[in-house]
């Protein structure tokens, strides 16, 4: 009979160890509603992690200051972020790290991110805008922050943040206020240009953008994935797994044919960058002018790039440390 018991507890520790394991490998990340999260996104739709046997959580949250406040208070495991957003969250209290770069690449007549001008009444051209003191909206510290600042100073005006910056919290309210004609200048990521360029208002006059710029001559940071760094060491087995299933998310996903993810992905795209929208509500005509970018495969943070934002944000006061790449970054779990 003890013999029976000790048996019986044995099979019960090994049961709650076996819970506890599954539990602490649920990953909770929160996606910024930017394209290069597509294939997080869709690999979760696809049932990817499931597969591999690991239970992911995605989390909705828009406001880039809350979803790096959720990171740090340990509300979430990881959070796909700019490399801004990253490097002031790891100064906070150092409990992050980047494991790995998200990048995409535009297709050929698209864009990835834009300068747009509202032709109704702001700037009809880089001319227009550096002669006017006419307001742009931005991201607060962010890398879009970083390429305006880098376009500003590259036509001869670095103090312009100074004076014409109206700054946001989250590229959803961005684009909302943008949308909504009360901003003469914006900066857009896609599909936000997109949406905005071709949605027909009840007016039936859609809005008349222009391109100031795409920033195309400048070297645009990627996305990162920052991860908690008390969870990399105590479950290195699910960040690689994560890892890995989001890199042949990513092949999948580049060899998807664009009208299967629209169409077929189409509470995916809504959920992540249109949340609590309607999907009978988005016109035919935007679904047909969104491009689909190349997806890169998850890799390294380039050290050169890391040096040109930490640079910038000591410049700016925003980085009041020296943090080095050594410390910020660790990408021996990639694939």
């Amino acid at each position: 009979m003890p013999h029976l018991r000790r048996v019986a507890l044995v099979c019960l520790l090994l049961a709650v160890a076996v819970a506890g394991a599954t539990t602490a490998t649920t990953l909770r990340i929160s996606l910024p509603p930017v394209l290069e999260a597509l294939p997080i996104a869709f690999a979760e739709a696809w049932g990817m992690f499931d597969a591999a046997g690991l239970s992911v959580d995605v989390v909705g949250i828009s406001d880039n200051q809350e979803r790096g406040t959720a990171l740090l208070t340990g509300n979430l495991d990881a959070v796909m972020s700019d490399v801004t957003s990253a490097m002031l969250d790891y100064c906070t209290n150092q409990s992050v790290i980047v494991v790995a770069t998200a990048g995409s690449t535009p297709q050929s007549g698209s864009y990835s991110l834009v300068l747009a001008s509202n032709a109704s009444f702001g700037p009809p051209d880089v001319d227009g805008l550096l002669a006017s003191d006419q307001i742009v909206g931005v991201t607060y510290r962010t890398d879009e922050e970083y390429l305006l600042d880098e376009f500003f100073a590259a036509h001869g005006q670095p103090r312009a943040w100074m004076t014409r910056y109206s700054y946001f919290g989250d590229m959803l309210q961005l684009a909302v206020w943008f949308g909504a004609q009360t901003l003469p200048v914006s900066i857009l990521p896609e599909p936000y240009y997109s949406y905005i360029s071709t949605l027909i208002p009840a007016s039936g006059t859609p809005m008349r953008l222009v391109v100031l710029s795409d920033f195309s001559e400048f070297t645009a940071p990627p996305r990162v994935l920052v991860f908690r760094q008390d969870y990399v060491k105590q479950h290195p087995d699910a960040v690689a797994t994560f890892l890995r299933v989001y890199r042949d998310a990513v092949t999948r996903m580049n060899e998807t044919p664009r009208d299967e993810i629209i169409n077929v992905g189409l509470d995916v795209v809504i959920g992540l960058f249109f949340q609590g929208a309607d999907k009978t509500l988005i016109q035919p005509q935007t679904l047909d002018a969104m491009s689909i970018p190349h997806f890169e495969l998850p890799g390294p943070l380039s050290e050169d790039v890391f040096d040109s934002v930490t640079d910038w944000m000591t410049h700016k006061g925003y980085l009041n440390e020296d943090v080095s790449y050594q410390e910020f970054t660790s990408f021996g779990l990639l694939p």
